[in-house]
C-alpha cells in the first residue's frame, strides 16, 4: 500500500510499505480521510517527538475510514462500519488510567508516532480505538474531530468553560478555529479571537467570535475593547499557539480569579510574570490530548449542528499533495483525502 512515511535520514516522502494486518484485538481500516495536525510538522522540522517515536514512521493521527477486517476477539464491529479513530492508546494500567485519565497515561502509544498512522490507506489500530461514525458525517470533517476538536474541548472543558462568561482564544489554526465553536457550543456568551494574522479575521467570525484582535493593532485598545466585552475582564484564555507576546496579551485581559489553560507545545520555553499572576490571582494549567468520550460527544455535536467542521477543516489533498501540504500549511486543518476503491 501507499503511505507518506517520514525518518530523519530518508525525509518525507509517499512511499510503498506492506499493508497491515489486524492482530488479536485489532481492527484493519480503509482510511477514507487523515487530518494533518502542527505536531506533525514539528516532528518533519525536527523540532521534538513523543516519547517513543520509531523511525520510519506512517505519520498521521486523525483518522476517519470504514473498518476492513477483524482481529481475532473482536466483536461489535463489522466490515464496512463507518469509524473515527481515538489517536491515543493509554496503558490501562498506571495510576493515570486508574484515575480515568488515560489521556495522561505516561506509557501511552500515540498513532501516527509510535506506531504506524493514518495517512496511508490502510491502518491497523486498536478495536478499542474506533469510535463509530454518525451517518451523513464527511469523513474528512469527522477525521478532524479526534485531534483538533478534541484536544481544546477537553482543555476547556477541564477549565470549566461552561462557567465563564467570556473567554479568549488564542491563535486560529485549527485547534483555536475548533475551540471559538466549541465554547459557542457550551454556552459561552462572548468569545473573542487574538492572532497574529490580520487576514485571519473572517474565519474567526465565521467560526464564532464575537470580537477579532490581532498583535498588530495597538494593545491598549485591543486590551480596552476585550474588556469591555466581558464587563471587566476575560475569565477565561485558551492558548492553542504558544506565542509568548500573546500569552502576556492574555494575562493582561484576564479578569481577577482567571484562568489561563494552553494546548500548545512551542519548543522554546516561554516565561510567565509570576508576580503579575500572584496579583490577580490567576491560574494557569495545561491540557494534552482527549478522551475516548471526548470524541464521542464531538461527533454528537457534529451530527446535531453545534460544531461546523466543515469551517475548520482547510484544503483536502491527495496523498500525493501531502507532502507540499504538510511543509506549507494553510488556514484551518488540512486533511488528505481517500478515493473510494
Amino acid at each position: 500500500m501507499r503511505a507518506l512515511v517520514f525518518d530523519p535520514e530518508g525525509g518525507l516522502r509517499v512511499a510503498e510499505v506492506p499493508t497491515p494486518q489486524p492482530g488479536p484485538g485489532e481492527i484493519l481500516v480503509r482510511v477514507e480521510a487523515c487530518g494533518i495536525c502542527g505536531s506533525d510538522r514539528q516532528l518533519v522540522r525536527g523540532e521534538g517527538a513523543p516519547f517513543g517515536t520509531s523511525y520510519p514512521v506512517v505519520l498521521g493521527h486523525e483518522i476517519a475510514g470504514r473498518v476492513e477486517a477483524l482481529g481475532e476477539g473482536v466483536s461489535g464491529l463489522a466490515p464496512g462500519d463507518a469509524v473515527v479513530v481515538h489517536p491515543f492508546v493509554p496503558c490501562g494500567q498506571c495510576a493515570a488510567c486508574a484515575r480515568g485519565e488515560e489521556h495522561l497515561c505516561p506509557h501511552q502509544g500515540v498513532l501516527g508516532f509510535t506506531r504506524p498512522g493514518g495517512d496511508a490507506e490502510y491502518v491497523a489500530v486498536p478495536a478499542q480505538n474506533a469510535i463509530r461514525r454518525p451517518d451523513g458525517l464527511d469523513p474528512a470533517e469527522a477525521a478532524i474531530l479526534v485531534d483538533a476538536y478534541a484536544t481544546p474541548y477537553r482543555a476547556m472543558v477541564s477549565a470549566g468553560v461552561a462557567e465563564e462568561e467570556a473567554v479568549l482564544v488564542i491563535g486560529t489554526g485549527g485547534l483555536g478555529l475548533a475551540a471559538v465553536q466549541i465554547a459557542k457550543a457550551l454556552g459561552v456568551p462572548q468569545v473573542a479571537v487574538l492572532s497574529r494574522r490580520e487576514d485571519a479575521g473572517a474565519l474567526a467570525l465565521v467560526s464564532g467570535a464575537d470580537e477579532f484582535v490581532t498583535l498588530a493593532d495597538d494593545p491598549r485598545q485591543a486590551a480596552r475593547r476585550l474588556r469591555r466585552m466581558a464587563k471587566g475582564g476575560v475569565g477565561l484564555a485558551i492558548d492553542t499557539s504558544g506565542f509568548a507576546d500573546g500569552i502576556d496579551f492574555a494575562l493582561d485581559v484576564l479578569r481577577p480569579g482567571g484562568k489561563m489553560v494552553t494546548v500548545s507545545m512551542p519548543t522554546a520555553d516561554t516565561p510567565l510574570p509570576l508576580a503579575k499572576l500572584a496579583r490577580k490571582g490567576i491560574s494557569v494549567m495545561g491540557s494534552f490530548g482527549s478522551r475516548r468520550a471526548d470524541v464521542e460527544e464531538l461527533l454528537r455535536m457534529a451530527a446535531e449542528g453545534r460544531v461546523q467542521p466543515d469551517v475548520v477543516a482547510g484544503r483536502r489533498v491527495s496523498l500525493d499533495e501531502a507532502p507540499d501540504a504538510l511543509r506549507n500549511p494553510f488556514f484551518g486543518r488540512d486533511v488528505i483525502v481517500f478515493s473510494a476503491p
